[in-house]
């Protein structure tokens, strides 16, 4: 058995009572109308939080599933991208989009800075062979919340596709598809929409179809959209594949509970949490990598004070204390810690819990 520990990490997250109950339940069939009904309804409510009036995807699958099925399906092989990366998660969307053979161009800013949208610009300005742009939305590796909104208004302005990686975002952050000049964009369902590991929601503006209607490259079968596209209005089976029945019923009890809260009041009490958890935080000495606008509200990137080990620190914390706080990812390994705010560490007490634990290590250290 897994040790029962309070998750403080950017994801998965612990799940609400109403959520969890779902899981619990038996399996019911992945076919038939009842099924495509309550199918379609956590569709549309997903739509409503990606702002779109698109198409929504379940794919089954993590996030990463998600972005190589967008990567794939909207860019055939050997057509040059532009990737904007400052971060884990920017290496690891090059990384996804040469493997499927295309040719890539990347704008990068330092870990812990957003990405530049004046540098976006100039960089499509400058190689009009470019047929697309793709960012990440929230930066997990460090904290950092890129400009997807403006980037949106540049790659209009120069005719090119843009994707986002909102895996860790959508949810807990606004997005705005539509009105953002977003054309596709990837979720997960165990971050920001408040449940568990396993589904990649996938939402593909109106106009992208057209758009990509004269490209005959085939993204394999399962990860091309297309495919999903085909199935997507069936009444009876609106999938191709067998969907886990359990999985997307949490979802659907995860999405109607952001509907209910309101997506402005949701975000709006994300950032209240991770304020207050900065405000105490740097009481103590510890340092923000990512500050001000460019800060996200799923997570807080910590660095430590002169001559704390922060991974012995975050052992500790989980080994002890029973919290598990992330810890930095690639370079950042052992630099600094991720504090995630989601599921139900968006809250006062999993805070003042945290904080706690903290004071105590720190105290027997100095002892």
């Amino acid at each position: 058995m897994l040790p029962k520990r309070k998750l403080m990490i950017p994801g998965p997250a612990e799940v609400e009572d109403v959520v969890l109950a779902e899981m619990g339940k038996q399996v019911a069939a992945h076919y038939g109308p009842e099924w495509a009904e309550l199918y379609g309804e956590t569709v549309n409510l997903l739509k409503g939080i990606f702002g779109t009036e698109g198409d929504v995807f379940l794919l089954a699958g993590p996030g990463n599933a998600g972005v190589e099925a967008v990567v794939a399906t909207l860019f055939a092989p050997g057509e040059r991208v532009l990737i904007g990366n400052n971060g884990f998660f920017g290496d690891r969307m090059g990384e996804i989009a040469r493997a499927r053979e295309l040719d890539v161009v990347e704008v990068t800013a330092v870990w812990g800075n957003p990405l530049d949208p004046s540098a976006i610009d100039a960089a499509l300005r400058q190689d009009p062979t470019i047929a697309g742009l793709i960012a990440v939305h929230h930066e997990t590796s460090t904290g950092v919340l890129n400009p997807v909104q403006q980037l949106g208004a540049v790659a209009r302005r120069h005719g090119v596709l843009f994707a986002v990686d909102a895996v860790a975002s959508l949810g807990a952050e606004m997005v705005k598809m539509d009105a953002w000049g977003i054309d596709a964009c990837v979720a997960s369902s165990n971050k920001g929409l408040g449940s568990f590991p396993g589904l990649a929601p996938v939402a593909v503006g109106k106009q992208v179809w057209e758009q990509i209607a004269h490209k005959t490259h085939k993204a394999g079968w399962y990860l091309d959209l297309r495919t999903w596209q085909k199935y997507s209005h069936d009444a009876w089976h609106p999938s191709p594949v067998t969907v886990s029945s359990n999985a997307v019923e949490a979802l659907h009890a995860g999405v109607q509970a952001i509907v209910e809260e309101g997506l402005e009041n949701r975000a709006a009490e994300f950032k209240r949490i991770a304020t207050l958890f900065r405000g105490e935080i740097v009481k103590r000495g510890f340092g923000l990598l990512a500050e001000g606008n460019c800060a996200s509200s799923v997570l807080t990137a910590v660095t430590p004070p002169p001559d704390l080990d922060i991974t012995h620190m975050l052992n500790t914390l989980r080994e002890e204390k029973g919290i598990h706080v992330g810890n930095g990812l690639g370079k950042l390994y052992g630099h600094m810690a991720r504090v995630g705010h989601l599921g139900r560490a968006r809250s006062e007490a999993y805070v003042a819990a945290l904080l706690e634990a903290i004071d105590d290590y720190m105290t027997e250290v100095a002892g």
